[in-house]
Parts: structure tokens; C-alpha cells; sequence
């Protein structure tokens, strides 16, 4: 019968080096993943506030097109009384049909938007947010063309969203 020996020194293990290499690529591959991570939350941060932003110009236009269709029905002599004041000048509006002509730009602090009991508005009794809203209409005879622009600042990037339609005097 051979008699196998076993000798201590022909053991083989990891180098200093090879575990050097190996913590290498492991950290590569866990900083990679963390980059996404952090890269994923700041875009889930954006679509939220583009998402908010097109449905607060929807609802402007929305709010256009109630005043245009209330004017019908309290049977008001200019079907755009409310939304349209004989000049091509921005305005804002609210859920409670109120507009403001005396607004002169996104910018201005009366085209902030508050959040108020859960409302959108440009009420002084909220919380700011970071959205301003303005509508611009315009009249070529039965027709009005009404867009609504949603601007708001994140990160020292300015956003903006724009909506657009077309509203007829079919009555």
C-alpha cells in the first residue's frame, strides 16, 4: 500500500493580490449599482413633477372650457366672457372660476400655485408650490385658442409644460 503525504507547503491559497483584484471588481460592480440607484431616484423626482405639471395645465384648459360653456348657459352676450378680455394678454384662473387679467408673466408671484386642502390654486391662503401656471387665449372669430403653460424650477432647472386646444362658438 502507497502512503500518500501531505506536505504544508504545497497548499495553495489567495495571494495578497488576487484579493486586492477581487475587491477591486466588487466595488466596481457595487458602485455601479449604487450610481443607478441614486440616478433612479432623481428621475422618478422629474416624471413626478411632469406628471403633476400636464395635469395642471390640462385642468386650466379644462377650467376654459367650463367658463366658455357656463357663459352659454347663464346666457352671458360674449361666450368668452371670463376667458378672453380683447387683448392677447396671460391670465390665471382657478377651480372656482376666477381669473385674474392683471398677471404680466410666469414669473410673477401671482401665478404661483398653492396647495390648499388638497386644491391647486392661486389663492394667498396655501402652501407654495413649485408650479406656476398662466393661460394665454386668443379669438379669430368663432374660434378661441386657449393654451396653458405650467412652469416650476428643480435642481436650478427650469421645466415647463404647455397645453394647447381649440374651442368653438357652435352654439
Amino acid at each position: 500500500m502507497l502512503k500518500k503525504s501531505f506536505n504544508i507547503k504545497n497548499k495553495n491559497g489567495f495571494s495578497i493580490l488576487e484579493v486586492v483584484v477581487a475587491m477591486a471588481i466588487i466595488s466596481t460592480g457595487l458602485l455601479g449599482v449604487s450610481s443607478l440607484v441614486i440616478q433612479n431616484f432623481q428621475a422618478q423626482s422629474v416624471n413626478r413633477d411632469y406628471l403633476i405639471a400636464s395635469m395642471l395645465a390640462q385642468e386650466g384648459l379644462e377650467l376654459v372650457r367650463n367658463i366658455r360653456d357656463s357663459n352659454w348657459y347663464n346666457g352671458s352676450v360674449n361666450w368668452y366672457d371670463g376667458i378672453y378680455d380683447n387683448n392677447d394678454v396671460d391670465f390665471t384662473i382657478d377651480y372656482d372660476d376666477t381669473s385674474d387679467f392683471s398677471v404680466d408673466g410666469i414669473n410673477n408671484s401671482d401665478a404661483r400655485l398653492k396647495l390648499n386642502g388638497g386644491f391647486y390654486s392661486h389663492d394667498a391662503g396655501g402652501t407654495d408650490t413649485p408650479f406656476y401656471r398662466l393661460i394665454k387665449t386668443s379669438v379669430n372669430g368663432d374660434a378661441l385658442t386657449a393654451t396653458s403653460t405650467v412652469q416650476w424650477s428643480e435642481r436650478g432647472r427650469v421645466h415647463s409644460y404647455i397645453a394647447e386646444t381649440v374651442l368653438y362658438n357652435w352654439k
